[in-house]
């Protein structure tokens, strides 16, 4: 691969709805809008997302990977303990969309896991929005209500949570 090869990758990598850095935002569970509160860090770079961050569980990292074409992410936040499937949607917003929690690693045989999660569904499964931290000079009231009032997040939780 040459040089310019190399920088146009690089460059075409840099996308203005993905910034690398410092996010913000909140997951909720599908019986309850109550917003858990997270911190986050994230890279993205040749088509994978990698990170970390805080939340009101614990600390946790990121892998995942996402599609500039389609506008789609998909990334697990694994905790010390277990594991969170994420994926969701790119926009003007940020990322949102749906969360499930991972049982496989409890050795659950997968019909009983699947009756399981059926029976605890609510807790194993949500929405989330996070969006770019905005620097201080950079926020207003109108982009604090934004974020928020997630209307796409709401629109998910109708659709599929009824």
């Amino acid at each position: 691969m040459s040089v310019d090869d190399k920088d146009k990758r690089q460059s075409e990598d840099v996308h203005p709805l993905l910034p690398s850095g410092e996010w913000e935002g909140f997951y909720c569970y599908n019986h309850s809008p109550e917003q858990h509160k997270m911190q986050v860090e994230l890279n993205f770079s040749n088509a994978v997302v990698s990170g970390s961050g805080i939340d009101d569980v614990a600390s946790f990292t990121w892998k995942g990977q996402y599609d500039l074409e389609k506008l789609k992410l998909s990334m697990t936040k694994h905790y010390a303990t277990h594991k969170i499937f994420y994926r969701g949607d790119i926009d003007e917003n940020g990322i949102w969309g749906l969360w499930e929690c991972d049982m496989s690693h409890l050795g659950i045989p997968q019909g009983l896991a699947e009756m399981i999660k059926d029976s605890l569904k609510e807790d194993l499964t949500g929405g989330f929005h996070i969006w770019p931290k905005k620097q201080q000079s950079e926020t207003n009231s109108n982009s604090l209500e934004a974020q928020n009032e997630s209307k796409k997040l709401k629109e998910i939780f109708i659709e599929v949570f009824g």
